[in-house]
């Protein structure tokens, strides 16, 4: 009768020492704390007051859309203006061996700060360097841009709302619901410029074969083992991971279900090479199967650094827009990016040819691929650093 009654109570201990340290890694691992806390403070302090004074607007430019969420960018305040810099050592290295998409992160943060600037009570007028985007450039930082601040009555750009809700939504999209012709005009005229230029892809076939590209080009991407790790070094896992870096990847915008988040969260973490084959699979059969609209931003020259950059600020009015519509956005720019590799290693590249295609623009050259459409569930918040981490002095 006691060694029952010990085997019992030793079994109830076992089992709730059990649930105590599945409590303890749910808690550890941040499963109810998904988009909270100090990482993702500037997503509720964007506006700023007007004690920030010029560097008020730069709140708003830290929740830009940029690669890998690596944040690469660097402010330096003056009077009335502000010197955007490149914070080349926040790189995604053989990623992005000529930085070409950190420039274009940094172009979505530049315009993120010139929609903001008149409810400060500011004009922005923009002037980025001009220069081309070398390979493996040094980490120091490089001033990328000049803008310059004149005092103005307090307005509100059309565009200013959708800066707090405006999140990269990798999850399933409804097949069912594409983007009307009318939006994707009044997208065209948001974003086409002298140095820009935007075509959607919505006929099936062309959808189908564009589509293909962005998993070929994703395979190319995994069984590159520099590659991979260069991106792997931006993931970030677990709640302590999150706050101690304020960036990278996280596992709450995958785009999986609340449930799948919380169990990757709480089982141990996937082998490079397990996470590597996860994202080929979702490229394949969530990302591109999913898409009723592809997209493709066209420069003259993808290596030139000031069409970089209005690339970058492209890319961020449309997804503003876009956010402002109720339609989800994301980028699938494995091609450009395997593009880039091909040109670092002087290797043959077959992608452009065949991404050109579908745009019939002779003397363009896609730079930015991405989808458009209406997601099945809404996306999370990436963490941001603050403001005084971002400030050059």
């Amino acid at each position: 009768m006691h060694a029952r009654r010990a085997m019992l109570i030793g079994g109830a201990s076992a089992g709730t020492l059990a649930l105590a340290a599945l409590g303890y890694r749910a808690w550890d691992r941040g499963v109810w704390s998904a988009g909270k806390g100090l990482a993702f403070a500037p997503w509720q302090d964007w506006e700023g007051t007007a004690a920030d004074g010029v560097k008020r607007p730069i709140r708003a430019a830290v929740l830009a859309a940029n690669p890998h969420d690596t944040q690469p960018w660097l402010f330096e305040v003056g009077d009335n203006v502000i010197r955007v810099f490149a914070d080349r050592a926040r790189n995604l290295g053989t990623f992005d061996p000529f930085r070409r998409e950190m420039h274009l992160g940094i172009g979505a943060a530049i315009e993120n700060l010139a929609v903001a600037a008149g409810a400060s009570g500011w004009t922005a007028e923009v002037t980025p360097v001009d220069g081309k985007l070398t390979l493996s450039p040094p980490d120091t930082p490089f001033q990328v841009a000049e803008i310059k601040l004149a005092a103005v009555p307090v307005s509100r750009h059309a565009l200013l709302p959708a800066i707090p809700l405006r999140h990269t939504n990798r999850g399933a999209y409804r097949v069912d619901q594409s983007v009307s012709r009318e939006q994707q005009r009044h997208f065209l005229d948001l974003v086409a410029s002298e140095s820009v230029r935007i075509v959607f892809i919505e006929d099936t076939s062309a959808r189908r074969e564009l589509g293909a590209l962005i998993v070929e080009a994703t395979a190319e991407i995994i069984a590159d083992q520099q590659m991979s790790v260069d991106s792997a070094r931006w993931f970030r896992t677990g709640r302590r991971d999150i706050g101690e870096h304020r960036d990278g990847v996280t596992a709450d915008t995958s785009g999986l279900s609340s449930l799948m988040v919380a169990a990757a969260k709480i089982l141990p973490e996937l082998s490079a090479e397990s996470a590597d084959k996860y994202w080929l699979s979702m490229t394949r059969e969530t990302h591109v199967a999913t898409a009723p609209l592809l997209g493709i931003l066209l420069v003259r020259d993808r290596l030139d650094m000031r069409s970089a950059i209005d690339a970058g600020r492209a890319w961020q009015r449309l997804h503003l827009a876009a956010t402002l519509a109720n339609i989800a956005a994301q980028p699938l720019n494995q091609p450009v990016e395997w593009m880039d590799r091909c040109a670092m290693l002087g290797k043959v590249d077959s992608f452009a040819p065949a991404i050109v295609k579908h745009a019939s623009m002779p003397g363009w050259e896609p730079t930015f691929v991405f989808r458009l459409g209406t997601a099945e569930r809404a996306a999370s918040a990436s963490p941001r650093r603050p403001l005084s981490a971002v400030l050059k002095v």
